[in-house]
């Protein structure tokens, strides 16, 4: 139960205080009360409009509303949960994860660069995928009815695909060669080159002592 000194509320807006007037309250919970200055207690957490009439002589003289506000302080905090990593063009989940001294029913409203789209509203779970790369706003609003109660926001990085799955190396023409390959090659041609040096200082040997 939640007791409200109700008429506190609304003394500093008060004009009438004349003993012969008349009230009638409207709690916004289905409950009233004639009484000047009357206290009230609520069942359930909520944002409750309450309304005031002050009569005189059976004429309304004064008329106001106010909100009583029962949600907001029960909320502790308010994350958006989100993974690792968001890829361009994926699906990806995020949560509004609400931390709250009791239960509330409260539903929410997400907005992307502040565009709202929507949403499984009642379990703050959100599953979208992004069409641009880059950094990208993400907010979502807790809501009781109409009433913003919490929000929270994040700065998104999109980023692309990695499919680079090849071992390094592939797309490089040398690259399927064993090592060697080409020095083994060099070597083999310097081999022949020395031998048909040989045999030609050989030969020249050879005819300088037949001319002698």
């Amino acid at each position: 139960m939640y007791k409200i000194m109700i008429g506190l509320l609304f003394l500093i807006t008060s004009t009438v205080s004349a003993s012969d007037a008349q009230y009638f309250w409207r709690f916004g919970d289905g409950s009233v009360s004639h009484e000047a200055e009357p206290e009230h207690e609520y069942a359930q957490p909520g944002i409750y409009t309450v309304t005031r009439e002050v009569y005189q002589d059976g004429k309304l003289v004064e008329s106001s509303q106010k909100q009583v506000d029962l949600v907001s302080p029960k909320i502790v905090g308010l994350v958006i949960l989100q993974p690792d990593t968001v890829v361009l063009g994926q699906n990806v989940e995020f949560l509004a994860n609400l931390t709250s001294s009791e239960p509330l029913d409260l539903h929410y409203q997400w907005y992307v660069a502040g565009e709202p789209i929507t949403s499984q509203a009642d379990t703050g779970k959100l599953t979208t995928q992004f069409a641009e790369l880059g950094n990208v706003e993400l907010s979502v609003d807790a809501m009781w009815q109409q009433t913003t109660v919490s929000s929270a926001s994040v700065q998104l990085q999109v980023v692309e695909t990695d499919n680079n799955n090849e071992k390094p190396g592939n797309g490089d023409g040398n690259s399927n060669k064993s090592p060697g390959t080409d020095n083994g090659n060099t070597q083999g041609g310097d081999s022949g080159g020395s031998l048909s040096f040989l045999i030609l200082c050989l030969a020249g040997v050879f005819v300088s002592r037949k001319r002698g």
